[in-house]
């Protein structure tokens, strides 16, 4: 069984690195690879690193709502985020700085490599982080089980999750003949249904650790996965709308 470090240090010290590291690469992609004037790569960047920060608290807020309403800490209020919201806040940060700046075209496809790299290495530093983070899963009895901190196994869900993103960059940087924007769309569809699939192996879908990991469900579901539907939705709507128009470089 493997074992886990505790605490916030290797959390706070890779995802640190991710933030670093996605952003390099997301501009070094851009500058390189994408038309994009540098002043204009700037509001861009700016605009999807706001929108990520709002849409990580909210999808957080909605995901422990039920827990935070019962407590009068209102720093549990300010504290945590999710990815997903991140992910989908932050491309709606860049469609309104598009908008903003009058660009038209795709920028997508450059996020592909930084967020698969970001994404991984930050989930790094989750699987290392004990029940602090709450991310872990539920008890499982398979070989690979990871040891949280309690002597029970659980599921490694951070580390399915780093395999799924890799496999699925992988499996994109393999697609040669894509429309611009359809990686980035393909990489977020992709991302979606990992985190729907996932969220089935972490509680409240099974018993809970040491922590209290007090997730609102809404219909059967908790928030994160009915974002992950959603996010689904729009980017396969996205997939196919320029799968059909292969000549424009739109949104």
């Amino acid at each position: 069984m493997l074992h886990s470090l505790t605490g916030t240090a290797p959390h706070f010290v890779l995802e640190t690195c991710a933030y670093v590291i996605g952003a390099r690469v997301y501009w070094r992609a851009a500058s390189s690879h994408s038309p994009i004037p540098r002043d204009d790569r700037l509001v861009l960047l700016a605009g999807a690193i706001l929108g990520a920060l709002v849409g990580s608290k909210l999808l957080h807020i909605a995901e422990h709502l039920t827990a935070l309403l019962r407590s009068d800490d209102v720093a549990l209020w300010l504290a945590g985020k999710s990815l997903v919201g991140g992910l989908l806040g932050g491309t709606l940060g860049v469609e309104i700085a598009k908008r903003a700046t009058g660009w038209n075209r795709s920028t997508g496809d450059a996020w592909v490599p930084a967020l698969a790299i970001a994404i991984i290495v930050g989930r790094f530093g989750c699987q290392l982080s004990g029940f602090w983070d709450l991310t872990y899963g539920t008890p499982t009895g398979l070989p690979w089980a990871w040891d949280y901190g309690d002597g029970i196994g659980r599921h490694p869900t951070a580390l399915y999750e780093m395999i799924l993103v890799a496999v699925l960059w992988a499996g994109l940087s393999r697609w040669t003949t894509a429309p611009s924007g359809s990686r980035f769309a393909g990489f977020l569809f992709g991302y979606c249904a990992i985190r729907f699939v996932l969220e089935w192996f972490k509680p409240p879908f099974g018993a809970a650790g040491p922590e209290t990991l007090d997730v609102s469900q809404y219909a059967g579901l908790t928030a994160i996965q009915w974002a992950s539907l959603a996010g689904m939705l729009y980017f396969l709507a996205s997939l196919r709308w320029r799968s059909a128009r292969p000549q424009l470089h739109e949104g």
